[in-house]
This record gives structure tokens, C-alpha cells and sequence, in this order.
């Protein structure tokens, strides 16, 4: 199974997000610049508490596929 052989938990979202990237298509459409979702994070500066907060981007996928099947008509 490939999930054992990347060693994934069975409660890891990372292994639905193994093929998915990032890129950066606004600056340079023709060529963009991709990168592995599983080895990018977001950092920001949280509005409320005004303090630096880091994500991994595939944890902001799995937030948005549940919020969509929870909340369809939110989710845009």
C-alpha cells in the first residue's frame, strides 16, 4: 500500500495531498514556480492576536475540503 511506504498514519492527511503543489502562476505564467505541497507552510500574521502563526499548507486543504462538505454554500 503507498501510504505505508511513504509511512503515513492512517490518520495523516498528508498522504491525500502527496501529488498536489503550490505554484506561483501570477508572476510568471509561462513558467511558474511549483513546489510539494507536503514541504510548504504559510506563514502570517494572525489579524486578531497580531502574532506570527505558521500552517502547512496541507492542513489548509484539509480545512477547506471539510468546511466545503460541512458548509456548501460558504464555501466559495
Amino acid at each position: 500500500m503507498a501510504e505505508d511506504v511513504l509511512g503515513y498514519s492512517s490518520h495523516d492527511w498528508r498522504k491525500n495531498t502527496d501529488d498536489a503543489i503550490v505554484t506561483d502562476d501570477v508572476n510568471n505564467p509561462i513558467v511558474p514556480k511549483t513546489m510539494k505541497v507536503n514541504n510548504s507552510r504559510v506563514i502570517f500574521t494572525n489579524p486578531k492576536t497580531l502574532k506570527e502563526e505558521t500552517v502547512d499548507v496541507s492542513r489548509l486543504i484539509r480545512v477547506f475540503v471539510n468546511n466545503q462538505e460541512n458548509h456548501k454554500r460558504s464555501v466559495k
